[in-house]
């Protein structure tokens, strides 16, 4: 299956295991320190009531770092507009949508999962066009986000179970996205958007 015929491909190993293994955790320590709920989906978002965060430093990295393989993999040159990370709690559904123009290229990258009270054999899928695909950490899917509907049903495991995911997103520098979503708007990667996610 490629990227250019279907809209979308498993990769494998994009990732090292202690590159996931850094970011989980601190993922991990970034929810526990946000005794507000700031960074919490709103009952408006994708899924609510979940830490998920935008502009992070340590995921924006992560964006630039793994440019080149999202060049290699889709065949087009490529401008990075933002990361997003999001930890999944037990019965998370993310409703199934297509992204905005700022995501015309993307890849969801699977840091950590930990599920209790469930086979151990239990993978949660991401469905896109109806195809369910799991992955391990430090895999992707690389998708057009625009173009492609994509959303996982509920995550069915127990109390204290966690999935990690971070999304990196892209527009293609020869395309009619570019100069409107360059850096999602603000002068370089790594600048937060004040009062965002």
């Amino acid at each position: 299956m490629t990227f250019e015929e279907h809209g979308y491909m498993h990769i494998k190993n994009v990732l090292s295991k202690d590159v996931c293994d850094i970011a989980t955790q601190y993922a991990l320590f970034e929810r526990m320190n946000d005794v507000s709920g700031k960074y919490k989906d709103p009952a408006t978002g994708h899924v609510p009531y979940t830490h998920s965060v935008a502009y992070d430093c340590l995921m924006e990295s992560i964006l630039l770092f793994l440019k080149p393989t999202v060049e290699k993999y889709s065949g087009l040159k490529l401008i990075p507009t933002r990361s997003y990370y999001r930890i999944y709690k037990p019965n998370d559904v993310l409703n199934f949508h297509y992204d905005n123009p700022m995501c015309e290229i993307s890849m969801t990258v699977t840091l950590g999962y930990k599920y209790y009270d469930v086979d151990k054999s239990y993978k949660w899928p991401i469905f896109i066009d109806n195809v369910p695909l799991t992955t391990e950490p430090g895999d992707a899917i690389l998708y057009r986000g625009c173009e492609k509907e994509h959303g996982r049903k509920s995550l069915e495991v127990g109390k204290n179970s966690y999935h990690v995911q971070v999304f990196l997103h892209y527009v293609d520098a020869n395309g009619p996205y570019a100069e409107e979503y360059k850096f999602d708007k603000r002068p370089n990667i790594g600048i937060k958007k004040v009062g965002l996610l």
